[in-house]
């Protein structure tokens, strides 16, 4: 049985080697610029952190949805492009091997008192990113259809494909599914999510070798195309 889930993709803010001044309140003076994703919010992290700067400093900032491919020669450059970024994941891995994110320790005593234990992320016990927000995944259910053919909220994928079968059979939606099957990223999370759900491990313990050519895998790919069968063929 395929539990249904609300997988988290933890997004991190890091500081990076500069010789600019670093982002808060109380700051009078200097440089500060910001490279980051571009979406609602962390325009909002960003625009909050703009407002703390005092009237002597310089402030810019760079929301774009080419951060990942930027981020590394900007932060190389001597001095560096950008005094701060905000990472996810996925894009602070480039920047961690490339030696290009400075330890958070000193801030974090500082400035952290009211940081969680869970949003420090470390690395060979140095702070180097501080988790600010995560994606959650959500089921939305039309609770009217589902009476109209006697089945509950699903609690799983298999009840999932189970209601959506009986209201193509009642002849009330031709496509009664849908989610995020985009090519790309979005059918990328969907695996992701659904492969966690079945227990699935991404690596063999202690290796960085991929290990999703397996059973949870295989179940994963299943479940999604039975799951298109329910879908428009547009999603």
């Amino acid at each position: 049985m395929l539990k249904l889930k609300t997988t988290l993709a933890s997004v991190s803010a890091a500081c990076i080697f500069a010789g600019s001044a670093a982002a808060g309140c109380g700051i009078s003076s200097g440089n500060i610029s910001v490279l980051s994703n571009d979406f609602p919010a962390l325009h909002a992290v960003v625009s909050t952190a703009e407002e703390c700067a005092g009237d002597g400093v310089t402030f810019s900032k760079n929301h774009t949805a080419q951060h990942r491919e930027i981020q590394v020669a900007a932060l190389t450059a001597n001095p560096a492009e950008y005094s701060a970024v905000i990472v996810a994941n996925s894009s602070s891995v480039p920047l961690i091997n490339n030696d290009l994110i400075r330890p958070l320790d000193d801030l974090v005593a500082k400035h952290g008192q009211h940081l969680k234990k869970s949003q420090l992320i470390t690395i060979d016990g140095k702070v180097m990113a501080v988790a600010f927000m995560a994606n959650a995944q959500h089921l939305f259910v039309r609770t009217d259809i589902l009476e109209q053919v006697g089945k509950p909220v699903p609690s799983t994928y298999e009840e999932v494909l189970d209601a959506c079968k009986a209201i193509q059979g009642a002849g009330i939606m031709e496509y009664p599914f849908t989610a995020l099957f985009k090519a790309d990223w979005n059918l990328g999370e969907e695996f992701v999510n659904m492969y966690l759900g079945h227990g699935g491990v991404f690596f063999k313990p202690g290796t960085a070798e991929p290990a999703v050519n397996n059973e949870q895998g295989i179940a994963t790919l299943n479940m999604l195309k039975a799951l298109t069968e329910c879908a428009n063929p547009d999603s």
